[in-house]
């Protein structure tokens, strides 16, 4: 809802300017806001390139092949990546997301700098007025009250430090947002991968078999049909049988080549499995990294809202407590004091004899 008319009825009642808009123009504000919409764009980038790459970085098919010629053809623009393009693709991401978060607490600390040198020059500023430490010291060392203009700046100050600790927190919660989304998606090819290795290991099982194993069997079926059939017609004894039943209930030896065969097969299935427990096991670190990161970041935010509470909640309590604390300090100032009487009695004293010494 657009309230700024109405709100400009309430400026031009009051005597005051209305709200006009401003072209807005980058290189016109200052460098704090530079800074930040900087930092915004680096993490908006961030976000929206992330979210293209979602679907080709969870993508199982391998590069290369049928199903991703049918979507080149089709015109789809999505793209198949390899291991190593995700693990860059992780490694870039992560190294980003610490560089914006440390340029986030450098610009943090600038801000606290400038605000404490400002309120330090401000504090030396209202010592040096008057007689400075000798007007201090006549007065009973009680602060002057603060002028009205000096009220306007401290507030001014007071303002401008609520709108940029609002500033920093907003880009912590995008930057929070963003390292969110990247450890989705890691979380998400890793579940797929641990899926994808059962499913080749339950085909493994089921699936392949050693080559002229499935003629062994059917040898073996028929001796053992055979045997069956001579033990069906002789009733008696025959130890020529027995021989035959002994031989026919010994496994079938492999040849040289089917060993060789298989442990070829063993060594290259040993080998996968052993390259899928490696990208596991990376996938599982770049997982805690980015989690660990993301800690780091939900601690900040809560940090910098606690602090932009406290300063709403100070700023609610200095315009509640001025009037009461320029009410102290005036009685207080116009209470007379020891020093106060000791300096105008020195000063009348001195006085005296300075006029003695003319006169006489």
């Amino acid at each position: 809802m657009e309230v700024t008319p109405d709100f400009n009825i309430c400026l031009t009642h009051k005597g005051a300017q209305p709200c006009i808009r401003q072209p807005y123009d980058i290189n016109r504000i200052n460098t704090f806001l530079q800074e930040a919409h900087t930092l915004h764009s680096r993490i908006a980038d961030l976000t929206r390139e992330l979210r293209a790459l979602r679907p080709s970085y969870l993508s199982t098919a391998a590069p290369g092949s049928r199903r991703n010629a049918q979507n080149g053809r089709n015109g789809s623009r999505e793209k198949v990546l390899t291991e190593k393009e995700k693990d860059a693709i992780d490694a870039q991401s992560k190294h980003l997301i610490r560089e914006l978060n440390l340029a986030i607490q450098q610009l943090k600390q600038a801000e606290d700098l400038r605000y404490d040198a400002e309120s330090q020059i401000a504090t030396r500023k209202r010592q040096k007025g008057g007689l400075g430490a000798l007007g201090r010291w006549a007065a009973g060392n009680v602060p002057a009250a603060k002028t009205e203009e000096e009220e306007r700046e401290e507030a001014a100050r007071r303002t401008i430090k609520e709108h940029r600790e609002a500033v920093i927190y907003y880009l912590q919660k995008k930057l929070e947002e963003a390292g969110k989304l990247q450890a989705g998606i890691m979380e998400v090819r890793l579940g797929r991968e641990v899926e994808k290795s059962k499913s080749i290991l339950y085909k493994s099982r089921h699936g392949q078999q050693i080559p002229y194993a499935a003629e062994d069997d059917a040898d073996l079926n028929g001796s053992f049909s055979a045997t069956k059939n001579k033990r069906s017609i002789v009733n008696g004894y025959n130890p020529v049988l027995e021989d035959q039943k002994q031989r026919d209930d010994r496994p079938p030896e492999l040849t040289q080549e089917q060993q060789q065969l298989f442990e070829e097969e063993n060594t290259a299935m040993l080998k996968h499995y052993n390259s899928q427990l490696d990208q596991i096991s990376a996938a599982e670190k770049s997982i805690r990294e980015i989690s660990e990161l993301q800690s780091t970041l939900v601690s900040n935010i809560q940090l910098q809202s606690e602090h932009i509470d406290q300063l709403v909640q100070d700023s609610f309590l200095t315009t509640e407590n001025l009037g009461r604390g320029n009410r102290e300090l005036k009685k207080a100032s116009e209470r007379r004091s020891t020093a106060q009487t000791f300096f105008w009695a020195t000063v009348g004293l001195s006085g005296f004899l300075v006029v003695w010494d003319l006169v006489f």
